[in-house]
């Protein structure tokens, strides 16, 4: 079983529903015994009062979108009014919580990827986890804006160069999805975006749990990266692989807010990056420390 889940605010409804039919797609290959798919949306960080839609519009076209879902796969769709959930961490320290099966794949809304992916992400998935207690698998990705992440780049694609401006202005559905045949790269590091169709096995979320005083957003998959790479100086032995020629990459280009005249939203960004930027250290300190 592997667990996809998925936060949203009120403005990204509509990024959700294609990131579903994405899905959906995608699931001919699979069968339902497979996935289970949450989808938080957040209405927390919007005053209501203030806003010119009701909250009830986004809640009821929640409901109709998990109709969609509950058609291939398990589902727990649910919204968020009392604060539970703030932010993305929040949401996968709770399901760490929640679900005692399968793996999580950690999904944003502006990622467009290929039909296939949820078919090379089980496969894989079933063939590492009986042999490998901690591990991570990443799709690979088009050239991001710095050379950091040429290791998680499709080979092709390292002939461009590294820049915001390419990454920006890419099209996102001529330069993503299955490419070649797919086979399982094992890197001797660690290189991940949360949000970016990432596999983490339960074992290792288990086992590098994230702090509560990390905050609500930011900075979850450095963390885990940070525990990962240094814990090997004291024989924690996670592993990353990587999904070549499976690529995926954000929707920078064609994202477009919709809903930005219509909805106060509350931006704690700042207050939230702060939290998770202090407490980083003590708290990768603290995972070491307890090993």
């Amino acid at each position: 079983m592997i667990n996809i889940l998925i936060h949203i605010l009120p403005q990204e409804i509509d990024q959700l529903e294609q990131t579903l039919i994405q899905l959906k797609k995608s699931s001919k290959y699979v069968t339902n015994e497979d996935f289970l798919v949450e989808v938080v949306l957040n209405n927390n960080l919007t005053d209501w009062s203030k806003s010119k839609i009701d909250s009830n519009f986004f809640i009821n076209k929640l409901n109709e979108m998990e109709k969609l879902t509950k058609s291939w796969a398990k589902t727990n769709f649910w919204v968020s009014e009392n604060n539970e959930v703030l932010g993305c961490t929040d949401s996968h320290r709770l399901a760490e919580k929640t679900y005692s099966e399968g793996a999580f794949l950690w999904l944003d809304v502006d990622i467009i990827f290929s039909e296939t992916l949820l078919y090379n992400i089980i496969n894989s998935y079933n063939l590492i986890k009986n042999t490998e207690k901690y591990f991570i698998i990443t799709p690979e990705t088009t050239r991001i804006w710095d050379y950091t992440w040429d290791i998680i780049t499709n080979n092709d694609a390292l002939n461009e160069e590294a820049s915001h401006e390419n990454y920006f202005n890419r099209d996102p559905y001529l330069t993503t999805g299955m490419i070649g045949e797919v086979s399982l790269r094992k890197i001797d590091t660690f290189k991940f975006a949360s949000g970016w169709a990432t596999l983490l096995s339960r074992d290792l979320i288990k086992k590098i749990l994230i702090p509560e005083k990390m905050g609500s957003y930011y900075m979850d998959d450095t963390f885990i990266m940070a525990c990962c790479e240094h814990g090997k100086n004291k024989n924690f032995n996670a592993s990353q692989y990587v999904l070549t020629n499976e690529i995926i990459i954000e929707n920078n280009k064609f994202r477009y807010n919709y809903y930005k005249d219509y909805l106060y939203t509350i931006n704690r960004k700042e207050e939230f990056m702060k939290i998770a930027q202090d407490n980083f250290i003590p708290s990768v300190n603290n995972f070491l420390n307890n090993i």
